[in-house]
């Protein structure tokens, strides 16, 4: 019987076949941990009485939820944070200003290749799926990956999903990616790895991927990754020499469920509250006023989504009674932004830029909404509070409706601009 490309990973792991269903003990090729979250595992494992990591090498420490410090109370979460990275002699440190969003930057600089296995205090490392590595989130057993260098897991199933089809002018793949993780169901996705194939992955590049294996940990998904090819390949060797092993699920592997779905949606999709579920045609909640956006995250901070920002921005103003916040998720892609004259338009047309990373996303901490306002982001939740507010409304979408709706001042289709 054959394996999905999620078993052949754990079995490389694990150095001998494993199988849907089993639990095992695999040691990751890479432990990631957020800034946020740093001072946490300090004190857990200062509890159980551990001063050594099990590997120090395969840790990488960010700083992208809070990249800007805005009181003392922060910088002194900062200023700990580099203590205990000195103190564990941990030298995959990204700082403020080395890297920017950690569920991407490493995928920049060629630190995640296809085949890996990572395990990470953040639900997002799934984004790693865009090249074919299998990032499974832990969160509260980091502690104890970081001591002993593993924790058990059930080797999860595989719902497999072919991309037909192409997008319709003013559709976006987040539009596709919501309205999918709402037609598989939960019940597909619950401890599930989500993986894409199909011909139209040919001519999805690396935001779009990144958004496909964003949004299903939405509903339930242990994981989601892409079918390594051809584009995969060349995208990571232009990035590092390290060598790396190019597998595929094979032809008689046993999927958990296969969909074949169509990209080509009518209208463009919303999230409405108070769920990432409750998707809608944006038809049906145009009009709602907006009072609040914000573009970015590590479902939608790529340059493609700021590209596509931008192209209905450029001549355009943000409307008097939005505030639109812009984050480019990396230093790379900010860069690249400003080279291409995408920061000079976002700027020109009234929006705020924020410092690379996960942007007002991560709690609202960084530009959060007043009590009765809503918001219409590119983010990854919408549960009451994500914003700082448990007063207020939130509305998911593709960089292209955000944008839009920030230049209406309300909800609307972002077709009539382009």
């Amino acid at each position: 019987m054959g394996q999905t490309l999620t078993e052949k990973i754990l079995s490389r792991v694990m150095g001998r076949a494993v199988k849907a269903g089993e639990t095992v003990y695999p040691v990751p090729d890479l432990m990631t941990v957020h800034d946020w979250y740093v001072v946490n595992f300090d004190k857990a494992l200062q509890e159980l009485g551990v001063d050594t990591l099990y590997d120090a090498s395969r840790v990488l420490i960010s700083t992208d939820h809070e990249p800007v410090a805005t009181n003392p109370a922060s910088a002194e979460r900062q200023k700990r944070v580099r203590e205990i990275v000195r103190k564990y002699g941990i030298t995959q440190f990204f700082d403020v200003g080395r890297g920017g969003l950690g569920h991407i930057f490493p995928m920049e600089k060629g630190l995640i290749r296809p085949g890996m296995f990572v395990l990470a205090y953040d639900t997002h490392v799934t984004n790693y799926g865009a090249l074919g590595c299998l990032g499974i989130p832990m969160v509260f057993e980091i502690p104890e990956v970081l001591a002993c260098g593993s924790v058990w897991i059930r080797v999860p199933e595989t719902v497999r999903v072919n991309l037909t089809g192409s997008l319709k002018p003013g559709m976006t793949i987040r539009d596709v990616s919501q309205k999918m993780i709402v037609d598989i169901g939960e019940d597909n996705l619950d401890y599930s790895v989500v993986e894409y194939s199909g011909p139209s992955l040919k001519d999805i590049g690396f935001g779009g991927r990144m958004t496909l294996c964003n949004n299903p940990l939405e509903m339930g998904a242990k994981s989601a990754l892409v079918e390594i090819d051809r584009w995969t390949i060349d995208y990571v060797k232009a990035r590092t020499n390290v060598p790396f092993v190019v597998e595929k699920s094979d032809a008689d592997a046993t999927f958990k469920s296969i969909f074949d779905y169509d990209l080509g949606l009518m209208e463009p999709q919303v999230a409405a509250p108070p769920r990432p579920d409750n998707v809608v045609g944006v038809s049906k909640v145009a009009g709602t006023p907006v009072h609040h956006a914000f573009i970015g995250s590590c479902a939608n901070g790529s340059i493609e989504d700021m590209r596509e920002a931008a192209s209905i921005l450029r001549g355009r103003k943000v409307h008097g009674g939005v505030r639109l916040f812009i984050t480019p998720a990396t230093q790379e892609i900010a860069v690249q932004a400003g080279t291409e004259g995408l920061i000079t338009a976002f700027m020109d047309a009234g929006a705020v830029m924020t410092a690379p990373g996960c942007g007002p996303c991560a709690g609202g901490r960084i530009a959060p909404m007043a009590p009765g306002e809503n918001s219409i982001n590119t983010g990854t939740r919408n549960d009451p509070g994500r914003l700082g507010t448990t007063k207020g409304s939130v509305y998911l979408a593709s960089p292209l409706t955000v944008a839009a709706s920030a230049v209406a001042g309300e909800i609307t289709d972002p077709r009539k601009y382009l």
